[in-house]
């Protein structure tokens, strides 16, 4: 029988075995650093893998098909035009010619990559080299002035932003990185050449022009197959900043972008010197038959932003008829440079803005600026300011339709609310004076008291009656012209008291076809009641022609048809709206020169909101315009006679009133 005894530890005895004799065992060896670093960078990688997967994924889900990348870009073109058929402004894509890199010739294509993807031919895509010196530059200048993406990622950028996942000013991480992932992916689906055949054809060029080829044609009327090395190099450097560098605006800046472009090329290795070709230009950069008048753009651009509120301009050419008066426009635009260059220094102004219109609010002048180049910032319907005594108008007509009439007598001693003690500019207290002179001459005093008595909420109603839509102060202050108005909102409600009294909307457009014939849009004018009753609206009138005829728009005295408002606001802007009739000849004896039945505003500043000089009110260079203006380009202007007063005031004006007089 055999003997079986068991350890403490479980160990089974073999009979004969010595348990001294057995080998001691090895201790459990621990794992390399090595292989920990190797397991964990592994597992890490799986991970890392598989986020970078999943927030692809994630990110391509909404991304766009690319079947119709290939297809050309144009846009649908727009043209303005005058009523008698003159072309005045062209918008959209002109021309659809769809190029190849292969038809162009090969420096058209190399001096758009030297300026933006030297590298396009050997990157995937994303430019690993040129991200790192773009980083390293930002870096030494500490800030960034340079950037790194390629053609490819600004092809997918903009493939984007047309398909209307993203806007033009979208920072946003999802964009950067759906930017990125539709870049490989272009990479994988299509061919260098065809890449940048797609971004020649749908990169934006300036001045309304899409692609190369419209660029070229729109420059340098030619095709792009065409070009010299000089004007390749010209539209090339229209990438950076196409209004900036544009060779119809800014020639002597598009000439010394494109000599940086030519030494680029060098650089890059696609030429051997560019100094040579810097001559080669077959005419002078910008001089094309079809670059639209910088006088007109202020109009034909608020014209281009009102046409998608009146028909769809998707997928069709169309043809915009307009109000714009060409001999107008171009005598407009004469009368308010002309003296702002020779009042201006002095008055310590630089911009002036000047709409004109007919009384039912057909625009047919617009001056946007000084100058549409240095700023196209629309001074007629964009800036948004103070209207400061033309605002005057509205408080007026509120007393006058509460029963008040121009001879009644109104005090005008300073005024006292609480803390708030408004002036009366130059102006010397006389006790009591009619509500006409208090109107001609611009006194504060009355304004307010006139305010207080119809309150603010009237006078706020009143002006939304005539038209204006702009932010309104609701309280006593209003009374100074506190509220902010456009030009042209301010002027559209003036010309309502030669509409009959009826509410004017201005307009610019008086039909809208296609190419082919059919009308989309046909303005019809307004058939609505009068917003303004007859007395009221005979007083209003009264009131105005009395500012022109012995008040602070003495300088627009011209005959007896003009009548308007002078206004200021604290030296930032200076005003004048009026408007002039066609009166009979015995009544006027310049009647039948110059420009009437129209209504004109005019206001002068500096875009900064930096001051003026004191002395430059509305009474100096608007009223001067508005003069200049309605005279016309040939008028004569004999001196009238001086009218007699069908009604005298209450109260005559003294001599030494009348040397008080001031000009607000």
């Amino acid at each position: 029988m055999t003997l079986r005894i068991f350890s403490k530890s479980k160990k089974t005895l073999r009979p004969g075995s010595n348990p001294r004799s057995w080998p001691t065992p090895s201790p459990k060896q621990k794992p390399s650093f090595f292989l920990i670093f190797i397991k964990t960078g592994f597992v890490l990688g799986i991970w890392g893998i598989s986020i970078l997967l999943l927030g692809a994924l994630w990110f391509s889900h909404d991304l766009p098909e690319l079947k119709d990348l290939q297809a050309t870009a144009r846009k649908p073109s727009i043209t303005l035009q005058t009523q008698d058929g003159t072309i005045i402004g062209t918008y959209g894509d002109m021309y659809e010619d769809m190029l190849r890199v292969q038809d162009l010739p090969p420096y058209v294509s190399q001096a758009v990559m030297s300026v933006e993807d030297r590298r396009f031919y050997s990157h995937f895509g994303i430019d690993v080299i040129g991200l790192v010196r773009a980083a390293y530059t930002n870096y030494r200048a500490n800030r960034i002035v340079q950037g790194g993406s390629t053609i490819t990622q600004q092809l997918a950028k903009n493939f984007l932003q047309t398909q209307g996942l993203f806007n033009t000013s979208d920072r946003s991480l999802k964009r950067k990185i759906q930017e990125v992932l539709m870049a490989l992916w272009l990479e994988w689906k299509f061919t260098k050449d065809q890449i940048l055949t797609m971004y020649l054809n749908r990169v934006y060029f300036g001045s309304g022009t899409f692609g190369v080829d419209a660029a070229a044609r729109r420059y340098f009327d030619k095709s792009a197959r065409e070009l010299t090395v000089y004007e390749a190099a010209v539209i090339a450097g229209l990438l950076k900043a196409p209004s900036k560098y544009s060779p119809a605006q800014h020639p002597e800046r598009a000439r010394s972008r494109a000599k940086v472009v030519l030494e680029l090329m060098v650089e890059s290795g696609f030429l051997r010197e560019g100094a040579s070709y810097l001559n080669q230009s077959e005419q002078p950069v910008g001089a094309t038959k079809n670059e639209t008048e910088q006088s007109l753009r202020y109009f034909t651009d608020w014209i281009y932003e009102s046409i998608p509120n009146l028909v769809s301009v998707k997928g069709e050419d169309l043809v915009v008829v307009t109000t714009l008066d060409l001999p107008m426009q171009r005598h407009a635009e004469s009368s308010a440079v002309s003296l702002l260059q020779e009042m201006g220094p002095e008055l310590k102004t630089n911009e002036i803005a000047l709409v004109a219109m007919t009384p039912n609010g057909e625009v047919k002048a617009m001056v946007g600026g000084r100058n549409y180049g240095s700023s196209q910032f629309n001074g007629v319907t964009q800036a948004n300011r103070q209207p400061g005594s033309a605002f005057k108008f509205f408080i007026y007509l509120a007393a006058l339709e509460e029963g008040l009439t121009p001879d009644t007598l109104i005090d005008d001693s300073p005024v006292e609310v609480g803390n708030w003690k408004p002036s009366n500019y130059k102006w010397k207290t006389r006790g009591e004076i009619t509500m006409e002179d208090a109107f001609a001459y611009s006194v504060n005093a009355v304004t307010v008291r006139l305010t207080q008595h119809v309150t603010p909420q009237k006078v706020v109603s009143v002006a939304r009656r005539l038209g204006i839509t702009s932010n309104l102060t609701n309280d006593l202050s209003i009374s100074l012209g506190t509220g902010e108005v456009t030009l042209l909102e301010l002027t559209s409600a003036y010309a309502t008291c030669t509409n009959e009294g009826k509410a004017v909307w201005p307009y610019g457009i008086i039909e809208i076809r296609n190419k082919r014939g059919d009308i989309l849009y046909s303005h019809q004018d307004s058939h609505s009641n009068p917003v303004i009753a007859p007395i009221p609206l005979q007083s209003i009138r009264q009131l105005l022609s009395s500012v022109v005829q012995k008040g602070s728009g003495r300088a627009t005295k011209i005959g007896y048809s003009v009548s308007g408002k002078t206004g200021s606001n604290g030296d930032i802007d200076a005003w004048f709206i009026g408007y002039r009739e066609h009166l009979p000849i015995e009544h006027d004896p310049l009647s039948g020169s110059g420009y009437s039945n129209i209504v004109v505003g005019v206001r002068t500043g500096n875009n900064d909101n930096s001051l003026m000089a004191k002395i430059s009110t509305g009474g100096r260079l608007p009223t001067r315009v508005a003069a200049a203006f309605f005279k016309g380009p040939n008028a004569t202007t004999p001196t009238p006679q001086k009218p007699e007063r069908t009604k005298p005031a209450k109260k005559e004006l003294s001599q030494e009133k009348f040397d008080q007089l001031f000009e607000d």
